[in-house]
């Protein structure tokens, strides 16, 4: 079995990932970092430890020589503002790689974007597509990149433009994958990422991620 380390569990996907990796049977321990208690957190394969994104790096010892990292870190501008956006998006992620790298994870599992480029005039797909880039620069023996498209879930703030969009997408979703994707699809989707035998940097688009969900149980 596994070793994995999680920064972002608190949001929409990594909340998902929280709990499937509960029930999987693919990992024995699973460190949780975060700036607050993870409910969802049940069961002895679980530690909590609460961090301070600025200072990251204290927390080297409890990543140590673990075998995966997943990232779902991410915030938007509108609830943060454009600095704010970037500080979690870019800095705080680049954190998390940095970490791992340097403590020896081979594996790195990101949440990006559909459609990041690092030379797009736009804040947000320019700051996936940055984070991309960096984090391939670091040489991890497995670096996945998740782009979702439009990702249902329930969130705890409510955002017009997103819940009028999935409403608008769900038709299309009868006759392609390639739109939108659930946060437990791309949550499964990251475990599944992990259990292949393929190496260096991989990108899973929307209709990927939706496939290989359906791949793997527990």
């Amino acid at each position: 079995m596994s070793t994995a380390f999680v920064v972002g569990a608190t949001g929409a996907v990594g909340s998902e990932l929280v709990k499937l990796l509960a029930d999987s049977t693919k990992f024995s321990k699973v460190v949780l970092l975060a700036r607050r208690s993870v409910d969802a957190a049940t069961g002895d394969k679980f530690v909590q430890k609460t961090v301070d994104f600025e200072k990251l790096e204290e927390n080297s010892e409890d990543v140590r020589n673990l075998d995966v990292a997943f990232c779902a870190l991410g915030t938007t501008r509108g609830k943060s503002g454009a600095d704010g956006f970037y500080k979690v998006d870019h800095d705080y992620v680049m954190s998390a790689a940095k970490l791992a790298k340097e403590n020896g994870v081979k594996q790195f599992i990101l949440v990006s974007s559909g459609g990041a480029d690092e030379t797009s005039r736009f804040l947000y797909i320019k700051t996936k597509g940055e984070v991309e880039k960096e984090i391939a620069e670091l040489n991890f023996d497995k670096f996945v990149i998740m782009r979702p498209g439009l990702i249902e879930t329930k969130r705890e703030e409510f955002r017009f433009a997103e819940a009028a969009a999935c409403v608008l997408m769900k038709p299309l979703k009868l006759f392609s994958n390639r739109f939108s994707s659930s946060a437990t699809e791309i949550a499964q989707a990251m475990i599944n990422a992990t259990q292949t035998d393929d190496t260096g940097k991989q990108i899973w688009d929307n209709l990927k991620i939706v496939e290989e969900a359906k791949k793997y149980s527990a």
